[in-house]
C-alpha cells in the first residue's frame, strides 16, 4: 500500500497523462445554441458576472479541487488560486484530508483568495467515521472556507487499493453536517454523476448546492486500475465506462427545485462547453483536468502565464456564446433555454 502522500502524486501524474492521451465523449457535444444573426447588442458590455456564496464573480466558473497534501500540490494550488483571485473567479482546493493527516496546513491560501470564494473539501465517506465532524470543522477552520465541499466517490474508492469500501452512514453524516456547519455545503461527486434520485435524496437533508460532476472529464476509475498490479486490472476494467453523461445530469438537477445552485463539471474542454451547461441549466461551471494540464508541464514546472491565457480565452468564448444568442448577461442567457437543439 502507498502512503497517502504518494497516493496523490500518482494521481497528479496519472490525471495529466490520461487527459493527454484520450478523452471521453463529450454529450454536451449534442447541444446547439439558438443562434440569433440580429443579437442587436454590444459585445463589449455583455455582463458575464453571477453571484456565488454570497460574493460576485466576473463569470461563472470555478477551479474544481484537484490535489492536497504535498509540497507538489501546495505548489499547484498556490498558483491556482493567484490566477483565481485575479480573475475573480471561485476556487475550489483538492481533497483536505491528506494535508490535515500531515498537519500540512493551508492556511495561505485564504491570504491570497482575498475577495472570491474558496471552497474546501472533504470525502463523504469520511463522514461516517466517529471523527468525521472533527475533520470537516477542521478543513474549513484551517483555510477559512466560504462553503465546504463533500465529494461522493464510491466507484473510485472500491478501485482504489487504499480505498474506504464501508459506506453506511454517508447520508446521515452530510445531514448532521448541513444541520450543524455555519457554511453552506457543496455536495459533488468526482467525474461518474450525481444522479436525480440522489440529489432528491440529498436536497431531503438540506443540500442546496450541487457539482454534478458528469462523466467526459478525469476516470478516476481508470486512473486507480491503472495503481493496481497487472493481474488486478481485468477485475476493475468492465467499470470504466459506467457513469452517467453530464447533459443528462444537468437536466434531471435542475428540475428538482428551482432553490438549488447547479455547478456542471465532467469534460468542460471551452468556453462553448461551459456555455452549454450554462444554458441547460447549470448556474456555473467546474473544471480541473484541462488546467492541470495548462498549468504544469512534464517536468513539473508552473506555467502561470499559459493558464492565465487559458482563463481569458474561456471567459471571451462564454461571451461570444452569450452574443451569438442576443443576450446580454447570463440571465438573458438562461431564459432562452427553451430555444435551441439538444439532440
Amino acid at each position: 500500500m502507498y502512503s497517502i502522500k504518494d497516493r496523490k502524486i500518482q494521481h497528479l501524474d496519472i490525471a495529466k497523462y490520461q487527459f493527454e492521451k484520450e478523452t471521453e465523449h463529450n454529450s454536451l457535444d449534442t447541444v446547439i445554441l439558438p443562434y440569433c444573426a440580429l443579437p442587436e447588442i454590444d459585445f463589449e458590455t455583455i455582463d458575464l458576472s453571477v453571484n456565488f456564496l454570497n460574493k460576485r464573480i466576473s463569470f461563472p466558473v470555478m477551479i474544481s479541487g484537484m490535489t492536497g497534501g504535498t509540497e507538489r500540490s501546495n505548489n499547484i494550488n498556490k498558483a491556482l488560486v493567484e490566477l483565481a483571485e485575479e480573475h475573480n473567479i471561485a476556487m475550489g482546493i483538492g481533497s483536505q484530508r491528506a494535508s490535515l493527516e500531515t498537519k500540512n496546513s493551508q492556511k495561505y491560501l485564504r491570504k491570497i483568495a482575498k475577495n472570491i470564494p474558496l471552497i474546501g473539501n472533504i470525502g463523504g465517506v469520511q463522514l461516517a467515521s466517529s471523527s468525521g465532524m472533527d475533520l470537516i470543522k477542521r478543513a474549513i477552520d484551517d483555510i477559512e472556507a466560504d462553503a465546504i465541499a463533500i465529494h461522493l466517490n464510491p466507484l473510485q474508492e472500491i478501485v482504489q487499493p487504499e480505498g474506504d469500501h464501508d459506506w453506511r452512514g454517508v447520508l446521515n453524516g452530510i445531514s448532521e453536517v448541513v444541520k450543524t456547519l455555519p457554511c453552506p455545503v457543496i455536495v459533488k461527486e468526482v467525474g461518474r454523476g450525481l444522479s436525480k434520485e440522489v440529489i432528491k435524496n440529498l436536497f431531503n437533508v438540506g443540500v442546496k448546492i450541487f457539482d454534478v460532476a458528469g462523466m467526459g472529464g478525469t476516470n478516476w476509475t481508470k486512473i486507480e486500475t491503472s495503481r493496481r498490479v497487472f493481474k488486478e486490472q481485468s477485475i476493475y476494467q468492465p467499470f470504466h465506462d459506467i457513469g452517467i453523461p453530464l447533459k443528462k445530469l444537468i437536466i434531471d438537477a435542475s428540475s428538482i427545485s428551482k432553490d438549488n445552485t447547479i455547478i456542471g463539471s465532467g469534460g468542460i474542454k471551452n468556453g462553448l462547453d461551459a456555455a452549454k451547461a450554462i444554458w441547460l441549466g447549470s448556474d456555473l461551471v467546474s473544471m480541473a483536468g484541462v488546467l492541470l494540464k495548462s498549468l504544469e508541464d512534464e517536468n513539473h514546472k508552473i506555467d502561470k502565464k499559459n493558464l492565465d491565457n487559458l482563463l481569458k480565452n474561456l471567459k471571451t468564448q462564454i461571451k461570444i456564446s452569450l452574443f451569438i444568442t442576443g443576450s446580454k448577461n447570463i440571465n438573458e442567457f438562461k431564459d432562452k433555454s427553451n430555444y435551441g437543439e439538444i439532440k
